[in-house]
């Protein structure tokens, strides 16, 4: 028999997507193992995945193209600070419109806990 605990909080894991031509950016944070442990901003742990939508696939059966998409990269970052000193280099080797950049690391803002605490969200 399942037990569900109705009166516990719900994960406090947040995910951003970003799209750029044949590349989809996920950006995620996670409250840390033994959480009760860190203080403040530490208590989050952000990892960044990045996939190429380019491989295809062509069913034979019935011709239908297959989109797969692809990890290429995964890096894990210790605080939100760490994931935005990084973020600009990793996404200037994917994408080379400044603009499309600046919208990603806007998106990426998002999992700031300055920004979360100060929406009320937290």
């Amino acid at each position: 028999m399942q037990q569900i605990n109705n009166s516990r909080k719900t994960m406090e894991n947040e995910i951003v997507e970003f799209n750029h031509e044949d590349y989809q950016f996920i950006i995620t944070r996670f409250k840390r193992i033994n959480w009760k442990q860190y203080k403040g901003f530490s208590q989050y742990q952000y990892f960044l995945f990045v996939f190429d939508k380019r491989l295809a696939k062509v069913n034979n059966g019935d011709s239908i193209t297959e989109v797969f998409n692809t990890e290429i990269r995964d890096n894990v970052f210790e605080t939100f600070e760490s994931l935005k000193q990084n973020l600009d280099v990793i996404l200037s080797e994917y994408i080379l419109n400044d603009d499309a950049i600046f919208r990603c690391l806007k998106v990426v803002e998002k999992l700031n806990p300055i920004y979360l605490d100060n929406n009320g969200k937290e």
